[in-house]
């Protein structure tokens, strides 16, 4: 589809969707239809007039909002007679917002999620299976990467969400303050051992209120990349899936470069503020640290207004015995059972996944595109800024290498990253012995995820 001038910028302003954007809260629907697993479903395979509503429930706010209504408003003018109602909240409220609408039957036709709580849903059997869809030619993804596609499935291996965006963390590093202490970058394919060596290394030269990295034995991200570069699974037969000895063995990385004096310390870490744009590395004051993919452009925002000298970039995460450690951390869409437009909502997944000119509005405001062909249409951009570029490509070489996958259990993030985080503390900043902080860690959390 060609790009009528003019139009992606009437789009990028004041857009509405015909429709006001609702804000509030769901309230359960009377009657509706049965949401349990094994109820038959009309028209499950997408196939069918394309008319009438669909509510489209998302996260996000400011820009977010307008770039996605602004695709809506083009799947409407594409297909005459059909009406998209936003449902629009912050990321928690969202899910507080879902949780209410499946326990009621009323989940929106097209209801955004990410990867990490997608069982929450598939495990209440309230969401379609895609296949069905695909098999169909209601939905096309051959564009999409295997390995990105099937962050979408369950542990039952069906396809329950489509990505549509893929995030990824990184090592985000001040190559200045690298470079001023002799170490550059991290070659490509460097190990745990490897980013040991080089942050001590750094350490040796920088200054002493400017430690090599933030302290990472407590960020749950930072341990699936170690636990899944070195062939342990998350999580197995709604367990923990990996040893205690690989947990022993992050933990005691850390604490390591901690004790050293090569990390911020535990009390640091403990104020440091979370926001991307605000964190250490993004004010200067640590060489680096395991940051979203998608935070360089802001990150570099901050540190041009406190250090204009300075430059961040961004590589991917260390390699572990077995394979990289970076992960996808996918949002997508999936349709619930209690959908009455099927066809419709599976035209308007099929219309985000594929169309140029909504690939384009949108432009990876979730997560890189997940649709290799409009990848490569925004990295050709001239207009693209060199911070998104960098983004992008690190993306593109981390889904050649082919990323593994996690499929996160229900509950995931209540039972194992609060848990995580907390554990770790009691190592830093309690004085609990490593071994005994796992061995608390392990009964904790898969006592929690065999309540679920």
């Amino acid at each position: 589809m060609s790009i009528q001038p003019g139009r992606l910028r009437r789009l990028r302003t004041g857009l509405t969707v015909g429709a006001a954007t609702l804000v509030l809260l769901a309230t359960a629907c009377s009657g509706g239809t049965k949401v349990g697993g094994d109820t038959e479903v009309a028209n499950a395979d997408g196939k069918g007039e394309i008319k009438g509503e669909v509510r489209l429930a998302y996260w996000g706010s400011g820009p977010r909002v307008e770039l996605t209504d602004g695709v809506a408003k083009m799947f409407m003018e594409a297909n005459q007679g059909t009406t998209v109602k936003s449902e629009v909240a912050e990321f928690s409220a969202h899910f507080e917002r879902l949780n209410v609408q499946a326990s009621s039957g009323n989940m929106p036709c097209l209801t955004q999620l990410q990867g990490r709580q997608l069982n929450d849903y598939t495990s209440r059997k309230v969401l379609l299976d895609l296949q069905p869809m695909i098999d169909s030619g209601a939905i096309n993804v051959d564009n999409v990467p295997k390995d990105v596609l099937d962050t979408g499935r369950g542990p039952d291996g069906k396809l329950y969400m489509i990505p549509y965006g893929a995030a990824y963390d990184s090592l985000m590093i001040n190559q200045t303050q690298a470079e001023a202490a002799g170490v550059g970058l991290p070659a490509d394919g460097y190990t745990w051992d490897d980013l040991g060596a080089y942050l001590k290394s750094a350490s040796a030269k920088l200054p002493k209120d400017n430690p090599a990295a933030s302290i990472g034995g407590g960020i749950p991200n930072w341990f699936i990349a170690y636990a899944r570069g070195n062939g342990q699974d998350l999580f197995k037969d709604g367990q923990l899936g990996f040893d205690k000895q690989t947990l022993v063995d992050f933990w005691n990385f850390w604490e390591k470069l901690r004790k050293a004096g090569i990390t911020t310390t535990a009390e640091q870490r403990a104020e440091e503020p979370q926001q991307v744009e605000q964190r250490y590395v993004a004010q200067g004051k640590v060489m680096s640290d395991n940051m979203p993919g998608n935070s360089l452009t802001p990150a570099s925002a901050t540190l041009k207004g406190l250090k204009p000298g300075d430059k961040l970039t961004t590589v991917a995460l260390p390699k572990g015995s077995s394979a990289g450690g970076n992960v996808l951390f996918t949002s997508g869409f999936s349709i619930p059972r209690n959908c009455k437009n099927i066809p419709t909502a599976a035209a308007f997944i099929n219309f985000w996944t594929n169309d140029d000119e909504a690939a384009a509005l949108f432009s990876s405001n979730n997560g890189a595109v997940a649709n290799s062909k409009h990848l490569q249409q925004q990295l050709d951009d001239p207009k693209l800024p060199a911070p998104k570029k960098h983004e992008l490509e690190l993306y593109q070489k981390i889904v050649e290498a082919k990323p593994p996958s996690v499929v996160y259990p229900p509950g995931y993030q209540a039972s194992f990253e609060v848990a995580f985080t907390r554990a770790y503390e009691t190592v830093s900043l309690g004085g609990t012995p490593v071994e005994k902080a796992a061995d608390a860690f392990f009964a904790e959390v898969n006592s929690a995820l065999k309540a679920k």
